[in-house]
């Protein structure tokens, strides 16, 4: 299992499609294939045209948006008439953050995602009676996130009015599947069955599914998928640096999905 994580992290950080690691290691063969024989050359220069129509294609707002609609469905916002009675937790999983640090100090800041995420669950939280909010999210070196997200989003549901008793702090996860095992026993001693799972649209899918797995009751409480200070998406069919990114962060979902079904993790 160890090799196949192993492998799983390489494939992640390589080649996923809208990436520009992706887009480095398929583009090395075809400028090679441009300097054989004509034959061959020919190949490479389909090769790269397909490649090109790819990322035009993932970078245009109305392929970013259809593949977000996809992983979504037709997910929506709660509202007090659609939370089920019995509620006694809201559970916001952590999407990423940084830390910043100089000689004049150091500053930690949440990514868009996990923003929108405490968000929507202080949102949630105000249609609730006195429930617990629990925020689960560890660390990440590897982008410069050397303090848990989740103290981050503890500090920012703080700032939002949250009552800081009613917070609970999971800050030793890894990834989705960590969150969901290490939850479990959170979720147990607090009697929140069933509870409100807080996460983007596009990620709900996997993390409603591992939580599933793991015989937990979680209702799926989408937060919004960007900030309402952008301008939204819409239709557009030329390229956009945004639009890119968002087909990235879909691909590497959709393969997130796959490594977790091979797993038996969904």
């Amino acid at each position: 299992m160890r090799t196949m994580d192993s492998f799983a992290e390489w494939f992640k950080d390589w080649l996923i499609p809208g990436s520009v690691t992706f887009l480095m290691v398929a583009i090395t063969p075809g400028i090679l294939l441009l300097f054989c024989r004509e034959r061959v050359a020919r190949w490479g220069r389909r090769w790269l045209t397909g490649l090109t129509i790819l990322y035009w294609i993932l970078s245009t707002p109305l392929a970013a948006s259809g593949l977000e609609r996809l992983l979504a469905g037709d997910l929506q916002p709660l509202s007090p008439q659609t939370i089920p009675e019995g509620v006694r937790a809201v559970v916001i999983l952590g999407g990423g953050g940084g830390t910043y640090e100089s000689e004049a100090g150091r500053i930690e800041v949440l990514s868009e995602a996990s923003s929108l995420r405490v968000l929507e669950g202080a949102r949630l939280l105000e249609m609730l009676d006195r429930p617990w909010v629990i925020v689960s999210g560890g660390v990440n070196p590897e982008v410069g996130l050397t303090v848990p997200e989740s103290e981050t989003m503890r500090a920012t549901l703080i700032s939002l009015g949250v009552p800081e008793e009613r917070i609970l702090v999971e800050a030793g996860s890894a990834n989705t599947h960590d969150q969901a095992i290490r939850l479990k026993p959170m979720l147990q001693e607090a009697g929140a069955a069933p509870f409100l799972l807080v996460t983007s649209p596009s990620h709900m899918r996997r993390a409603y599914l591992t939580f599933v797995q793991e015989g937990l009751q979680p209702i799926p409480a989408p937060s919004s998928e960007r900030t309402a200070t952008r301008e939204p998406f819409g239709f557009a069919i030329l390229p956009q640096p945004e639009a890119l990114e968002a087909s990235r962060n879909v691909m590497r979902e959709i393969f997130g999905l796959l490594y977790y079904a091979l797993r038996g993790w969904i």
